[in-house]
């Protein structure tokens, strides 16, 4: 991976961090969730048990009353004695497990009542509601015989028994409390040490890796003991280190390739130059071809637009076509090559030379008049008569020679240079003919 990647990815070390806070925190929250729950579920279960137990205490001392207070109530009714009566019941009521008490007579006439009632009326709560119980007053006389003298009843209230167990609800409320603080603190010193702690620094690891570094430093965990983080940990120097040496196989195979490619690539120039001057080269003489001499005259004529003189020769060698005829294309083209690599050992330095097709070839001369280049033209025929050719001798040539007048056309100045050749031949061959520019000779068939 590049390197800007590693930079941007070093730039987030946060990421990785907060991916663990949240992995630790949610495990925090998961535990103690279902901590909590059952927490809750065992502290509710034991403030149940704990009230039910206190509510049969409550019915067990009502029921108890009975025992302790019916002979008496049973005598005090039998006699009449309201005193005793009224102060019984005084006592009755003064215990916390009862709210109010009443004496009813053998007819269910309220004889005496002592406490509130408010219960019998409304309840504030589930847990405030009201109830009661009542007992038969029976009096034995001395012959033994029993006579039902009335009913009492003591009424209570389920507050009672809840206000009883209210500080064992308490002590149980604050222990749960103080077990849950307690513990919530050992998980998150103990996950965060453990799992977020290595956590955080696997993340800022993978954050700091980049093709340049991969491998370079092994991941190592801090925290102690073997574990699934520390198998994490050395799977990932493993993968950085095959990934190390796959970047390294690839960037050796990429160096390959490019130097390959870079062969490659001057392959293909050298053989693009080589079929561009193919393009532009006559095969049989090694000359620039008519393109190439088309592009010359182009490029010059340019130069001659800014005030500079240009002119061209052309010429070809005399009966020509007479050599092909009796000694046959092979000694032609012999010929054409010697005649033209004669000519290209008499130029000029900055005159160029081609061929114009058959055997006629062009001289050109930038920079260079008619009569200069009349005088080129005439040194160039001299020489090739005293040239001597492949299998037949010597042989003569004749030349045509214009230069370019202001305004006038590149295809314009050719065909009175062609016009002046065939002049030349037309006035004896072996001689030099210089175009008149208010006239162009056609090409005729001259051998």
């Amino acid at each position: 991976m590049p390197t800007s990647e590693g930079s941007r990815a070093a730039g987030r070390p946060d990421a990785g961090g907060a991916s663990a806070r949240s992995l630790a925190t949610r495990l925090l929250r998961v535990i103690f969730g279902c901590y909590f729950g059952v927490a809750v579920a065992v502290t509710a279960a034991q403030m149940v048990g704990e009230y039910r137990s206190a509510h049969r205490r409550l019915e067990a001392d009502i029921q108890a009353m009975e025992r302790t207070f019916g002979r008496g109530l049973a005598e005090a009714m039998w006699s009449f004695n309201t005193d005793v009566l009224h102060g019984i019941l005084t006592g009755i009521a003064e215990m916390p497990a009862v709210v109010a008490v009443e004496v009813r007579d053998e007819h269910g006439a309220v004889v005496e009542r002592v406490g509130t009632d408010a219960a019998r009326q409304r309840s504030v709560t589930s847990l405030d509601q009201p109830f009661d119980r009542s007992f038969d007053l029976v009096y034995a006389d001395e012959s033994r015989r029993t006579h039902l003298v009335g009913r009492w009843t003591v009424r209570s209230n389920d507050g009672i028994a809840f206000d009883q167990v209210w500080d064992t609800f308490v002590v149980i409320l604050i222990n749960s409390a103080l077990k849950t603080l307690t513990l919530w603190g050992i998980f998150f010193v103990v996950i965060r040490r453990m799992v977020g702690r290595p956590l955080d620094e696997i993340g800022a690891f993978v954050a700091r890796l980049d093709a340049g570094s991969l491998g370079a430093e092994p991941l190592t965990l801090r925290s102690r003991g073997s574990h699934e983080l520390d198998l994490l940990a050395r799977a990932f120097n493993a993968m950085t280190a095959k990934l190390r040496g796959a970047f390294d196989a690839n960037a050796a195979l990429m160096r390959d390739l490019q130097d390959a490619n870079a062969t490659l690539q001057a392959r293909v120039d050298e053989r693009t130059r080589d079929l561009a001057r193919l393009a532009r080269t006559d095969q049989l003489t090694g000359l620039g071809n008519r393109r190439d001499l088309d592009e010359a005259l182009d490029r010059e004529a340019a130069r001659a637009g800014e005030g500079r003189p240009l002119s061209v020769i052309l010429g070809d060698i005399d009966h020509f076509k007479s050599i092909n005829d009796r000694h046959g294309h092979a000694v032609g083209d012999a010929v054409l090559v010697a005649f033209a690599d004669a000519l290209r050992r008499s130029l000029r330095e900055g005159d160029g030379l081609g061929r114009w097709g058959g055997e006629e070839f062009m001289v050109l001369c930038p920079n260079t008049g008619v009569a200069a280049a009349r005088g080129v033209a005439e040194a160039l025929r001299q020489r090739m008569e005293e040239l001597d050719l492949p299998a037949v001798g010597t042989r003569t040539c004749s030349f045509g020679v214009a230069e370019l007048d202001p305004g006038e056309s590149v295809d314009r100045m050719l065909v009175r240079a062609d016009a002046a050749l065939y002049a030349a031949k037309r006035n004896g061959r072996n001689r030099v003919e210089a175009a008149d520019a208010a006239a162009a000779w056609g090409r005729r068939n001259v051998a």
